[in-house]
């Protein structure tokens, strides 16, 4: 008998598929994590021929994303709570930028109701935030704070912090959660700004000195903010930090640089939405040097440079950077790269630890597209933007 176990998780689904090999057939039991799943089963003529079925169908789940659930879930040291770092995944696909969140670190996500009691043990992520009518999001997070639950929370997102005023910062939310660190004893992953276009633009959006978060948690794991108006790290260090995700329609020079000499020795996922220069956009390919050195983050496995408006230039200097030999995974979706940067990425090395690179909604021809597709590593060029020769209609998925 053979059996693999895959797992799935992102910001908007946890799933597994598990499948298992007994001579002429195959089981194969998926559905969301948590639940007992759907199964179905299917005979064949031989055992071989079932064999080659198995292998194919593991394949394409492979190819979907999947992992092993071994893989996903390992802990590395003795925290047996440690979150697994596919589950660090923010957006993956364009199409998923309208839409909340569903899940954090593969976690389902409820909206806080005082009226309702909290579900015990963490396993719900409750998510806090006001809407256009009441201001919920400050009331809803003290409520909560005076809970058991509280103390097992594992992660909390919080929303849209300002109902109606587009112009409100966290800074109150920040402090808040700073104040009542003894009660958020178990808190690993925080979500600041899970707000969609409805609600306010990803450019419109004002960020905070995120530094007290850091400072307040010290067993943070994760950290992922949304909006980059004023977005700060003015102390850049953490010890146990292995995710840090910042999505913005414009990320501030400063913030790239203070990225740049961070003290995060534990990172293993960095993310950084850079954008346009008309929505604040102000770092360049030279603002990543210090991280595409290979000399920061010696446990980096994902490294994300998404969303940017040069990331030619950033394909250009890339392939020779000492980073990409460690890493297993490189995207650079959602952005404006044309065939230029996508001959350049050809020559991306094949003898390090690569295994995925993402370039997810750009503008390349079918030659470059055919190009990558031979690489020796999965490729995806899902989703290509419509090819423009004139470059001011192109455009990064996230401008406003």
């Amino acid at each position: 008998m053979d059996r693999r176990e895959l797992v799935f998780m992102d910001s908007t689904s946890n799933k597994f598929w598990n499948i298992v090999l007994e001579g002429d057939s195959h089981t194969v039991t998926y559905g969301r994590a948590g639940t007992e799943g759907q199964t179905k089963s299917k005979s064949f003529s031989d055992q071989e021929t079932a064999r080659k079925d198995f292998e194919k169908l593991i394949a394409a789940k492979i190819k979907k994303g999947y992992v092993d659930a071994d893989s996903a879930t390992a802990s590395t040291g003795d925290n047996d709570d440690i979150v697994p770092t596919l589950a660090f995944r923010s957006i993956l696909k364009s199409d998923d930028i309208h839409q909340n969140a569903k899940t954090f670190i593969g976690k389902r996500i409820a909206d806080y109701d005082p009226e309702k009691k909290a579900a015990p043990g963490g396993k719900t992520v409750y998510r806090f935030r006001s809407d256009w009518e009441e201001a919920n999001c400050i009331p809803h997070l003290i409520h909560f704070l005076e809970t058991d639950a509280a103390a097992e929370a594992i992660g909390i997102v919080i929303g849209n912090w300002a109902g109606d005023d587009s112009e409100g910062d966290p800074d109150e939310v920040i402090d808040l959660l700073c104040e009542k660190r003894d009660q958020l004893s178990s808190l690993k992953a925080i979500y600041l700004g899970d707000i969609v276009s409805e609600e306010n633009e990803m450019s419109w959006i004002h960020q905070s000195d995120v530094t007290p978060l850091l400072e307040a948690f010290p067993n943070l794991e994760l950290l992922r903010t949304r909006g980059g108006q004023d977005l700060a790290i003015s102390n850049p260090q953490h010890p146990k930090l292995r995710g840090l995700i910042c999505e913005s329609g414009g990320l501030s020079a400063e913030v790239v640089r203070s990225i740049g000499r961070s003290e995060f020795p534990a990172l293993e996922h960095l993310e950084l939405w850079l954008g346009t220069e008309e929505y604040g956009g102000s770092s360049t390919v030279e603002d990543l040097q210090p991280i595409l050195s290979g000399e920061l983050f010696p446990n980096l496995k994902y490294l994300g440079l998404r969303n940017c408006e040069f990331v030619n230039d950033i394909a250009a200097v890339i392939v020779n950077s000492p980073l990409v030999q460690r890493i297993e995974s490189l995207d650079l979706s959602l952005g404006v790269l044309t065939d230029e940067g996508g001959r350049a990425l050809a020559s991306l090395p094949t003898n390090g630890n690569l295994k995925h690179v993402s370039l997810h909604y750009n503008y390349l021809t079918n030659e470059v597209t055919k190009l990558l597709g031979k690489l020796p590593f999965k490729v995806d060029l899902s989703k290509p933007s419509h090819m423009d020769d004139d470059e001011e209609w192109r455009f990064v998925a996230v401008g406003e």
